[in-house]
């Protein structure tokens, strides 16, 4: 028989940190080296506002790193996403879906949800998105401590920064 996971976790608000109520909720299916996910989230945006993005995040060292999946989509008046992606590497990334502690999804004006397999609270202010350093970035001392590795202060988490040197400096010699 194939190897086979399910795990279904609630999606809550958060708003300067704390968790809030329940805002919908997260399915994902692990099936021979394929995963299918499942986001519903019951809010909307309008025409023409940013719905949000979907991220899958993992811990690393004391932070809560987001793999970016997609943006979210308006369907059946709540907002959406549903994908698949290798369960052994998402998204390019080295990182295997077992290795994940849930869902993270970032909305206009501050506004987070969070999906946690074990629904445990998440301190929030710990996330950072994938760098572009990628794998080398990661494992680099100063991860999550430099300006390549972080986000802009002025936009918190919408413009992600290559990795530290010497990753950075290779990654930027490939592009």
């Amino acid at each position: 028989m194939q190897d086979y996971r399910r795990k279904i976790a609630y999606l809550y608000a958060y708003e300067g940190g704390e968790k809030l109520g329940n805002a919908g909720f997260v399915k994902a299916e692990d099936r021979g080296g394929i995963c299918r996910l499942a986001v519903h989230l019951r809010c909307y945006s309008r025409s023409g506002e940013d719905p949000g993005k979907v991220y899958l995040y993992f811990r690393h060292r004391q932070q809560l790193v987001g793999i970016y999946l997609g943006a979210l989509k308006n369907r059946n008046g709540a907002l959406e996403w549903q994908g698949t992606f290798s369960s052994d590497d998402i998204q390019g990334k080295g990182i295997r879906f077992g290795q994940t502690e849930g869902v993270w999804i970032q909305r206009p004006g501050g506004k987070e949800y969070v999906a946690e397999w074990d629904d445990y609270p998440v301190d929030i202010s710990r996330f950072v998105i994938y760098p572009k350093g990628g794998e080398k970035c990661i494992r680099c001392p100063w991860f999550g401590k430099c300006e390549r590795s972080s986000v802009d202060e002025a936009d918190r988490r919408g413009t992600v920064y290559e990795g530290s040197d010497p990753a950075g400096q290779k990654s930027r010699e490939a592009e």
